[in-house]
C-alpha cells in the first residue's frame, strides 16, 4: 500500500462526522453502575493487588466501595449484598459492562446470557440488569470515572495497612468523605443529600442474601478438602466422605449433616494447604513421632508453637493430651496455667498439672495468692511470739545486762 493511499484514508477519516452522544436525566432509585478496578497496596508490608468493585449511582453521583482479594463470583455477590445493606435499599436497574462474572455467554453480535449467581442475586433483590455493547465504556460513564477517582483519594499518599479489613475501613472512609462533597452539576449538593432524597424510590430493602458458592467435596487422604487447587483440612474422621463447603471471599466454612466441622481463612495461592492441628490429634496419638516435623505444626497458632517448643520437646503424647483437652478449655486459660506453674514448680510442667489448674473452680491467680497470704500470715506470728520474749523497754534491758 502506497504512501499516497495511506494519507488519502486518514484525511478522509478526519473529515468524516464523529459519533454523537445522547445526554440522560437520570430519575431518583434508577439506575446504578457496577465495575471492577486493580489496587496495588501493601498488606502487612507485602505489596498485594486486590480488586475493588466500585457502584456509582446515576442520579446522585453516590459513590460505594470494597476491596475483594479477586474477581470470583462470591466476591461479585457479596459486593452488591454490601452495597444494598449499606444504603438501605435496591436500585431498580443495575449497568455492567462484559465482565465474566455477569456475563456466561454471547448470543450473537448484541444479546448476552447472564450467568446464574447474577440471575439469582437479582430476582432476590427484585432489580433488573443490562449490559454496555462491547468497547463502550462511556454508556456507564459515572462509574469508569469514579473508579480512577476513588482509586486516587483513597490510595494515592495511604498505602500501607496491616490487614484487608484495615484497607476497607479506610477505604469506606475515603467514600464517605467523597459523597459530603457539593457537586456543581447537583446546585451544590452532596451525594449523600441527594440519596437521602433517592431513599424512598429505592426497591426496599432484603434480609441479607447469601453471597456464598456452594461446592460439594470428598474428603483425601489427608483429610482435606480441594477448593480451587488449595486445600483445606477437616477432622479426621471425615476422611473418604463427602463435605458440604460454602466458599465466601475471605474465608470457607464446611459441614456435614448440617453441622459445621471446619472453617479457614480462604486461600488464593496455587496448591496451598490450611491445616488445622486440632483436626489429626487421634492421628498424632497414634503416630507421635509425626508431630515435630508436620504441616499442622508449623501453621498452628504460634502460642502452641511456643508451649511446644519450651516444655514438650520429645514429650510429644503429653502435649496432644494438651491439644484434646484445649477443645473444652481455651488457649488464654491454658496459658495463665502454665504461668502459675512456672512460678509454684518451674522445672516439673506438665500436662496434668496444667489439667488440675484449669478445672479449679477458683482462678489460677488467687490460688497462688491465697498461698503467698498464708505464708506471709504465719511468718508474722512466729515473729510476734520471739518480740514477747525480749525486753519491753531499754531500761530493762541494760539492768538485765548488768545482772549478767
Amino acid at each position: 500500500m502506497s504512501y499516497p493511499t495511506v494519507r488519502n484514508t486518514v484525511d478522509a477519516l478526519r473529515k468524516s462526522g464523529k459519533e454523537a452522544f445522547i445526554r440522560i436525566d437520570y430519575a431518583p432509585g434508577d439506575v446504578c453502575e457496577f465495575d471492577w478496578g486493580e489496587v496495588n497496596i501493601y498488606i502487612d508490608g507485602t505489596l498485594k493487588t486486590f480488586q475493588m468493585a466500585a457502584f456509582t449511582s446515576a442520579y446522585g453521583n453516590y459513590r460505594y466501595a470494597h476491596l475483594f482479594p479477586k474477581q470470583k463470583t462470591e466476591c461479585f455477590v457479596e459486593s452488591h449484598v454490601l452495597f444494598f445493606e449499606h444504603i438501605g435499599g435496591v436500585y431498580r436497574t443495575v449497568v455492567y459492562d462484559n465482565m465474566k462474572v455477569a456475563i456466561k455467554k454471547f448470543v450473537g453480535l448484541t444479546e448476552k446470557e447472564p450467568t446464574d449467581a447474577l440471575v439469582k442475586l437479582s430476582m432476590y433483590y427484585g432489580f433488573s440488569f443490562r449490559f454496555c455493547n462491547i468497547r463502550s465504556g462511556n454508556e456507564k460513564g459515572h462509574v469508569e470515572k469514579s473508579v480512577e477517582y476513588i482509586r486516587r483519594k483513597a490510595f494515592c499518599h495511604v498505602y500501607h495497612f496491616d490487614s484487608l479489613d484495615a484497607a476497607n475501613e479506610h477505604l469506606l472512609s475515603v467514600c464517605i468523605n467523597l459523597n459530603q462533597r457539593p457537586q456543581i452539576m447537583a446546585n451544590h449538593m452532596t451525594a449523600l443529600e441527594q440519596i437521602a432524597a433517592e431513599r424512598e424510590f429505592l426497591l426496599p430493602a432484603m434480609p441479607k442474601y447469601e453471597s456464598a458458592r456452594i461446592e460439594t467435596s470428598r474428603v483425601d487422604k489427608y483429610s482435606t478438602i480441594s477448593i480451587d487447587t488449595c486445600h483445606y483440612s477437616v477432622p479426621e474422621f471425615y476422611v473418604d466422605k463427602i463435605v458440604f463447603t460454602k466458599v465466601y471471599s475471605t474465608h470457607i466454612r464446611c459441614f456435614s449433616e448440617g453441622e459445621m466441622i471446619a472453617e479457614h481463612k480462604r486461600c488464593y495461592g496455587n496448591q496451598q494447604w490450611s491445616i488445622d492441628i486440632g483436626h489429626y490429634c487421634q492421628i498424632f496419638k497414634r503416630k507421635p513421632g509425626a508431630l515435630a516435623h508436620s504441616v499442622a505444626l508449623k501453621q498452628a497458632d504460634i502460642k502452641w508453637q511456643r508451649i511446644y517448643t519450651k516444655y514438650y520437646i520429645k514429650k510429644e503424647k503429653s502435649f496432644i493430651d494438651l491439644l484434646i483437652f484445649h477443645q473444652e478449655c481455651p488457649l488464654e486459660t491454658i496459658e495463665k496455667a502454665i504461668l502459675t506453674l512456672e512460678k509454684l514448680t518451674p522445672t516439673d510442667i506438665t500436662t496434668e498439672k496444667i489439667k488440675v489448674i484449669c478445672q479449679r473452680s477458683e482462678p489460677c491467680q488467687e490460688v497462688v495468692q491465697t498461698v503467698s497470704s498464708a505464708i506471709v500470715e504465719k511468718s508474722k506470728e512466729h515473729l510476734e511470739s520471739y518480740g514477747a520474749l525480749l525486753p519491753c523497754s531499754t531500761e530493762k534491758f541494760s539492768t538485765e545486762e548488768v545482772i549478767a
